[in-house]
């Protein structure tokens, strides 16, 4: 690291984490006090928003300021976790199309060729493990699901974004095809075969991912389907809303071998989650694995 890019990551660190406490505004003077306006929580976001692309568009050039560009981004990101809902950060992230989709707001692993597996496997899964009854949860903007036959099947599509909901609903809904909004961590959960939970876990923290994970399990459903990553030796927490890949059969998580693995055949980022996998568990084995580990 040079000395340009350690400067600027610990000003970029300080700026962005930095809280004047009631004790340490007693400390500045009166008139220092009284010049500076109070801000309301919407304005303060606007400011950090102008603050983060005015960085972006002044560091993106230099090449010897790009880490410290993606550095200031993932402090950014982590203090809007701190203050935003998962519902705030996952609406503002369709908004903006920040999954930088082509094909579908969801993002490019939703794309018909990124799915081209999935929309057969899945199927076959729901067949062979007598599902009748679906939750999808996120469901997105049900892009490839369309494509899925879900004949014999009531398939239930879940977000935690209203827009996504209100739009699919209008567009997609049929006698044994339904939409609700539904917080994957917080709301009650339908009773149901299969809980299909794709690309979502990667994008929450370990405590939100955790939440979510006893939340399924209090649904008393039979089986979840959801995103692991088969050849990961290690695991890493982030901020709810940004992306890691995740093992769920290595700590913290820690889940038994899975009763059947899917690999995607993911080509995105010129083959480096080739293992991205879809794994099938009963839920009942994930509670016991979750209680488990909490001891």
């Amino acid at each position: 690291m040079t000395n340009t890019d350690f400067y600027l990551q610990k000003w970029t660190s300080i700026t962005v984490s930095h809280r004047i406490t009631g004790e340490d505004r007693t400390k500045i003077p009166a008139a220092e006090r009284e010049e500076t306006p109070t801000q309301s929580k919407g304005d303060s976001m606007k400011d950090a928003a102008a603050f983060r692309d005015r960085l972006k568009q002044i560091l993106k050039p230099i090449p010897r300021m790009r880490s410290a560009y993606h550095f200031a981004a993932r402090q950014y990101q982590y203090v809007l976790s701190k203050v935003r809902t998962p519902e705030d950060i996952f609406t503002d992230i369709y908004r903006g199309n920040k999954f930088c989709g082509t094909d579908s707001v969801s993002g490019p692993g939703s794309d018909l060729f990124q799915t081209r597996v999935v929309r057969n496997e899945l199927i076959t899964v729901c067949h062979y493990f007598a599902v009748h009854v679906m939750l999808d949860i996120p469901c997105g903007d049900f892009h490839w699901m369309k494509h899925v036959d879900l004949e014999g099947i009531d398939y239930i599509g879940a977000d935690i974004v209203m827009d996504l909901i209100q739009k699919i609903s209008s567009q997609y809904e049929a006698s044994n095809i339904h939409f609700r909004k539904l917080n994957l961590m917080h709301d009650k959960l339908p009773k149901v075969d299969l809980v299909f939970c794709r690309d979502c876990l990667v994008h929450l923290s370990f405590k939100d991912a955790f939440t979510a994970l006893h939340n399924m399990c209090d649904s008393g459903s039979t089986y979840l389907l959801t995103t692991t990553f088969t050849s990961r030796a290690h695991n890493r927490d982030i901020a709810t809303g940004q992306w890691r890949t995740l093992n769920l059969e290595v700590p913290p998580f820690s889940f038994p071998p899975p009763l059947k693995t899917v690999n995607e055949e993911c080509s995105e980022g010129d083959g480096a989650f080739r293992d991205k996998s879809l794994a099938l568990w009963r839920v009942e084995d994930i509670g016991e694995s979750l209680t488990k580990h909490s001891t």
